[in-house]
């Protein structure tokens, strides 16, 4: 063989050498994205099996909050001092029974009453524009709201009144 061949032959292993080297850099970079596109399917997986788990037992608090709310319209209704005391007992502590086990489950309920009217927690059900003011502020409730895990699980639904703020009556005062 002749130092041309050689040569030649050296320069078609360099070129063969080269492409071997990009086939092997594009497999690097894909398999580099395919184990990120992985990682990011791993957590996002745990995320959201965290969020099942955290919410799994929702629907059935839910039901209970109704339960609840029963609870609370019988023993405020008409007629309830007339139960015997043993039944009023027993009903009692059932009630609070099931308050303690909303209580530990997470549940919290919305206080509104006298305070500032706010969307993401109050439902309002009737605005009472008879007054001057530009600060809304809830009056009555209808229906307790309820936060499960820092999430609204039910809107109070209320009654919403329109007051001067402080401010305002101070300057007009």
């Amino acid at each position: 063989m002749t130092k041309k061949s050689y040569k030649e032959q050296i320069k078609g292993l360099k070129g063969k050498l080269e492409e071997k080297e990009a086939v092997i850099e594009d497999y690097l970079n894909t398999m580099q994205r395919t184990q990120a596109d992985f990682e990011n399917f791993k957590k996002r997986v745990e995320r959201d099996n965290k969020n099942i788990l955290t919410f799994a037992n929702e629907g059935i608090l839910m039901k209970l909050l109704d339960i609840k709310d029963n609870f609370e319209r019988s023993l405020l209704a008409e007629g309830v001092d007339k139960v015997p005391a043993e039944y009023a007992k027993g009903f009692d502590m059932i009630y609070k029974q099931l308050q303690k086990l909303l209580f530990e489950e997470g549940i919290e309920e919305i206080e509104c009453v006298g305070k500032n009217f706010d969307p993401y927690y109050h439902e309002a059900l009737i605005m009472d524009n008879g007054s001057d003011g530009d600060k809304e502020i809830v009056c009555e409730e209808f229906q307790k709201g309820y936060i499960y895990k820092n999430k609204v699980m039910r809107h109070s639904r209320v009654k919403v009144k329109k007051q001067k703020s402080e401010e305002d009556s101070e300057k007009n005062g």
